[in-house]
């Protein structure tokens, strides 16, 4: 072969093996790698991430960091020192946190804990969004103790060294956590993160500890406020009357549940509801009543005043004449309707008198069978709601549990 052929030749496999190499998955730019990373679970990044050196880096990408969930489900060591190293390597990213718990498992709840501590003590967290969920069955007499100081370390025990501006949360969801917060808890909140926009407490613990003073506290001084949702036995003309005042962020959203402390509460007055809907006309309420709370106290609770869009009657007794007060009083405001409760001619007629005069309302969930007859008139009047299949209507029983927009009687 003459010498001038073989250095062509192996300059074209020189060129080859180039061009091979520049089609490989190491070369993938890294926006795209990112990308890709993004829709993957912890382990499944943790694993992509020895493909090569390019991968790794990525899998430290901050923005992959930003929106975090912390699955805690299990006891192994494994997954808890998982957890801890990405907190000491990327606690410093994190801004918007989930935290799904087992909390029936002790080593979960340390682990947790251990993750809430961590957050607080970070010097330089960009944190702005918490929500965690408990997803087991709480032990015998449990009220989360552990959990409640871990709050409270997190929302600022030591605010002198919070810097508020850096610093300050946005968004806390602690509705999945049937603990018994009380107002230190709320007021480290309120004192320490006064751009707050969204808080809600609305969980499963037996009994409220958080006083009306407290809420009207966090609400004087969350002025960024935008969605509440709270226990009745928590609210107050008070703090109808301060989020109508002037200089602060309009509320868009109030969400007030009513249970078993309403047999000795006090009624949030037409007055107070009156001034708050002439400063805000564009409010929505959620109105919730529970199966604890005294039936007598929900026709006292609904007033013609409060404009609300979603209400829950999940009581479990007769509520006919609750359903024809909802007609009467929510016509131009209710959008979503959910009633647990038993079936009887009055109500038939109560819930066709519901879709007749409500124009808004595009959800109605019934758990209780009802006559067929009962279901055709009511989505005759409502075929929008038949058409998006946003509606419980049984008219045969069935086993449970029952599904959104499944037809009536399959």
């Amino acid at each position: 072969m003459c010498a001038p052929f073989a250095s062509n030749l192996s300059r074209l496999q020189d060129m080859a093996e180039a061009e091979e190499d520049s089609n490989s998955w190491a070369y993938l730019p890294d926006h795209i790698i990112v990308k890709v990373f993004s829709f993957l679970n912890l382990q499944d990044k943790f694993q992509a991430s020895f493909v090569c050196k390019t991968w790794n880096d990525c899998f430290h990408y901050p923005i992959l960091w930003s929106d975090f969930v912390f699955i805690i489900q299990d006891e192994s060591e494994n997954q808890a020192s998982r957890h801890r190293k990405c907190l000491e390597m990327h606690g410093a990213h994190l801004k918007h946190v989930l935290m799904k718990v087992d909390q029936s498992k002790p080593l979960c709840r340390k682990v947790a804990c251990d993750i809430l501590n961590g957050v607080a003590d970070l010097p330089d967290k960009t944190l702005s969004s918490i929500k965690i969920d408990f997803t087991g069955e709480n032990p015998f007499f449990y009220a989360g103790a552990e959990f409640v100081q871990s709050l409270k370390k997190l929302f600022g025990s030591n605010p002198e060294n919070l810097k508020i501006s850096a610093h300050s949360l946005v968004n806390v969801d602690l509705s999945g956590m049937p603990v018994a917060f009380d107002d230190e808890v709320l007021n480290l909140l309120s004192q320490n993160h006064p751009l707050l926009e969204s808080l809600n407490i609305l969980n499963k613990v037996l009994v409220c500890k958080v006083s009306s003073e407290c809420i009207l506290n966090l609400v004087k001084k969350c002025r960024k406020l935008k969605k509440l949702f709270v226990f009745h036995c928590s609210m107050s003309d008070d703090t109808l009357v301060a989020l109508a005042e002037d200089h602060r962020m309009p509320l868009d959203e109030l969400g007030i549940s009513c249970r078993r402390e309403e047999k000795y509460g006090v009624d949030l007055s037409s007055e107070a509801w009156q001034q708050l809907m002439t400063k805000l006309p564009s409010l929505k309420v959620m109105l919730s009543f529970d199966h604890t709370c005294p039936l007598h106290r929900v026709s006292q609770i609904m007033k013609p005043e409060i404009p609300v869009h979603v209400l829950n009657l999940q009581t479990f007794t007769m509520i006919y004449e609750e359903v024809n007060q909802a007609a009467s009083f929510y016509r131009n405001t209710l959008e979503v309707a959910v009633l647990q409760t038993r079936n009887s001619p009055e109500l038939g007629r109560a819930l066709v008198n519901l879709a007749r005069h409500c124009s808004h309302l595009h959800t109605l969930i019934v758990y209780c069978v009802l006559k067929k007859e009962v279901v055709d008139e009511i989505l005759s009047l409502r075929p929008k709601m038949k058409k998006d299949g946003t509606y419980i209507l049984k008219w045969k029983p069935q086993a449970e549990p029952w599904y959104v927009g499944i037809e009536e009687g399959d």
